[in-house]
């Protein structure tokens, strides 16, 4: 993983992989401290969701054992970020297969196969003379 904050976010969630419950909610405060966000910096809740959350979401979905799903709590739709509710589970079958085959798979060009954003090139025809 190459985001400090994807890093944070997956051992946060593995020290509470064992426990019998899989969600867990925080105040904003508490989970920015979890990360290690610094207190000034990213406090606009857009910016803290797009450059902390997304990444972070990215990087543990695509490449490890767990799942993990964050969900903000707002008053309401324009009011600041209030909370974090965090959901983990651990991957089985298929999802575990492919986190595994990115792993062992080069980092050149991991964002953008963990985006989606991969263009698959089809092999020329050669024409045997």
């Amino acid at each position: 993983m190459t985001s400090k904050y994807a890093m944070a976010l997956y051992e946060l969630v593995q020290l509470r992989a064992g426990l019998e419950r899989c969600v867990e909610q925080f105040p904003i405060d508490r989970f920015r401290d979890l990360l290690g966000v610094p207190p000034d910096k990213l406090t606009r809740g857009p910016d803290f969701e797009r450059r902390v959350i997304e990444p972070a979401l990215l990087e543990v979905n695509g490449l490890s054992d767990m799942g993990v799903q964050i969900e903000l709590t707002r008053a309401h739709a324009r009011a600041p970020i209030a909370g974090v509710t965090l959901a983990w589970w651990r991957k089985e079958g298929d999802d575990f297969r492919a986190a595994y085959a990115e792993r062992q798979r080069s980092k050149a060009g991991r964002m953008a196969r963990l985006r989606g954003q991969v263009e698959v090139v089809e092999p020329a025809n050669v024409l045997a003379s």
